[in-house]
């Protein structure tokens, strides 16, 4: 190794270059420094601006969202809330650390559809007609207002006590 270090510093020795040429290689040197610093800070702050312009949109926008949002708040008028126009009212409560829901039905609203249910079944349901043939397993009705004719099966007879001849001569006698 020592063959070596003595090839390197006679090569040195040999080769050296002159003050001249060191300053110049010295010049160009910090130049290109100087440029690749520049070129890094110009990049940094590019950055640093596109970041705080993007924070300062988001900002805007959402500063801009929260306004429209207090402004459909006030402009919920509390006059207009009105319990008669929900058929129910569900509260939602926590008493002594016990979960309670309680469901309050508009009775009126009930009452008044019950009694459309009721009259609809009844206008469903009641029909006039005679009776115009009966066998061992069904019944023949001819219908008064729409001329149909209506086959009641055993089944429905056995479910309607059929056998009571109080309900055969009721059918025998209309229209």
């Amino acid at each position: 190794m020592n063959e070596l270090e003595q090839a390197y510093s006679n090569a040195k020795r040999q080769q050296r270059m002159s003050t001249k040429q060191t300053r110049r290689l010295k010049r160009i040197t910090r130049l290109a420094n100087r440029k690749q610093t520049r070129q890094f800070w110009l990049r940094t702050t590019g950055w640093a601006t596109s970041c705080c312009a993007i924070a300062l949109i988001g900002s805007l926008s959402l500063q801009n969202t929260l306004n429209d949002f207090e402004l459909f708040l006030t402009n919920v008028k509390p006059t207009e809330f009105n319990t008669e126009q929900y058929q129910s009212i569900e509260t939602h409560n926590l008493v002594e650390g016990e979960y309670l829901t309680t469901i309050q039905q508009q009775k009126q609203q009930l009452d008044s559809s019950l009694e459309g249910a009721k009259a609809t079944l009844n206008q469903i349901h009641q029909s006039y007609g005679k009776l115009i043939h009966s066998e061992e397993g069904a019944w023949f009705i001819a219908d008064c207002k729409n001329e149909t004719l209506i086959e009641v099966r055993k089944s429905v007879l056995d479910e309607l006590g059929a056998q009571d001849y109080s309900i055969r001569n009721k059918i025998k006698g209309f229209c």
